[in-house]
């Protein structure tokens, strides 16, 4: 055979195409990692942004906490800010927006309670309840294991010390001032 005419050989052929086979093998599995690396990334900052939701409503909540006891189903007094026996949080704040300019309150008695591992915020639509008043709830968090509040009394000033515990972050704790006149 001439120079001119001359090719790959079978052998040749066979070392390029095992090697072609190991690198497409190595970048097969990179790929996977890195999409599974992605998937992971994207769970974490959903259950991060559910999170900073729950932060951000219980941060306006207690900011905005106004200084108004109502009364519950069985017209018993309720103060504006308590920690209920079953360890929920319920208070009377005055941040309740009404874009619609509807005939209502200004103020909302709100709870903080988990439920079945499930964080839930419930509204009621009047403040000063009568029996069959039921709140809107709102699911917050999923998989919560525990829900702890405290309120804690200083010198002139009060605060609302929650801590959660929920995956994937695990136990976390927000500390909330309330406006001292409430």
């Amino acid at each position: 055979m001439s120079a001119q005419h001359r090719g790959f050989t079978l052998l040749e052929l066979l070392v390029a195409l095992a090697v072609f086979a190991v690198l497409a093998t190595l970048a097969y599995g990179s790929l996977g990692r890195l999409l599974q690396a992605r998937d992971t990334l994207a769970t974490r900052a959903e259950a991060l942004g559910r999170l900073q939701r729950v932060q951000a409503l219980l941060a306006r909540d207690c900011g905005a906490l106004v200084p108004r006891p109502v009364r519950d189903e069985l017209g018993d007094p309720e103060p504006a800010l308590r920690r209920a026996p079953d360890g929920s949080l319920e208070l009377t704040h005055g941040a309740f927006s009404n874009p619609l300019d509807q005939p209502r309150a200004e103020v909302q008695r709100v709870r903080w309670q988990v439920r079945d591992g499930v964080l839930y915020r419930d509204a009621w639509p009047v403040l000063d309840r009568v029996p069959g008043s039921r709140p809107r709830s709102q699911r917050m968090l999923d998989g919560v294991r525990s829900f702890a509040v405290d309120i804690e009394a200083g010198a002139g000033s009060r605060a609302v010390d929650v801590r959660l515990d929920a995956p994937p972050f695990g136990a976390v704790q927000w500390l909330f001032l309330v406006p001292g006149e409430a």
